[in-house]
């Protein structure tokens, strides 16, 4: 076996193994939790059919009736902000992920394709060579032509479009 062929075939099952663990890691990282509970909690409360205010009696009223007087009891302040910090990181976390799927999905088809590849940078390079420019006398006359071009035809628009708008009016108040 050649060992070009071989070099695609562990570049390819590396991608595949790349993207499927990205697949599974995207899911995990965009779940997010609420007010600061995590699935754990969440799972244990409602398997023991207890919440915060049963366990908790009368802290937990006094913690309410603190909030509706205006006082900031300070226990939801850190949790609040934690979930908004959270959220960034994980998508921080997903753009990266996908943005290294994306290099190494390109470096792998460079690989793959890199006859394909060089051919198209040469037709392009000698392509560019074929390029000629307007000398910059005759570059600055024709952006000002379409500068004034524009001026003219965004004026006729204003007229036209002030024209017709007191016209309907006109007819409108004819009835």
């Amino acid at each position: 076996m050649k060992t070009g062929t071989l070099l695609k075939r562990w570049a390819v099952a590396f991608l595949a193994i790349v993207l499927s663990i990205c697949l599974f890691a995207i899911p995990t990282f965009a779940e997010g939790t609420t007010e600061g509970t995590t699935d754990a909690e969440t799972a244990d409360e409602s398997a023991t059919g207890e919440t915060e205010e049963s366990t908790t009696g009368v802290a937990a009223d006094e913690d309410e009736t603190a909030e509706e007087d205006g006082e900031d009891t300070g226990s939801d302040v850190t949790t609040q902000g934690s979930t908004t910090d959270t959220g960034d990181k994980t998508r921080l976390i997903v753009w990266l992920i996908v943005g290294g799927v994306l290099v190494v999905a390109a470096v792998v088809l460079g690989i793959v394709f890199r006859e394909k590849v060089q051919k198209f940078l040469r037709v392009y390079k000698s392509e560019v060579k074929k390029i000629v420019w307007l000398p910059w006398d005759q570059t600055k006359k024709n952006t000002l032509v379409v500068i004034v071009v524009l001026i003219i035809c965004a004026a006729a628009i204003c007229l036209l479009d002030f024209g017709l708008s007191k016209g309907i009016l006109a007819f409108i108040n004819l009835f």
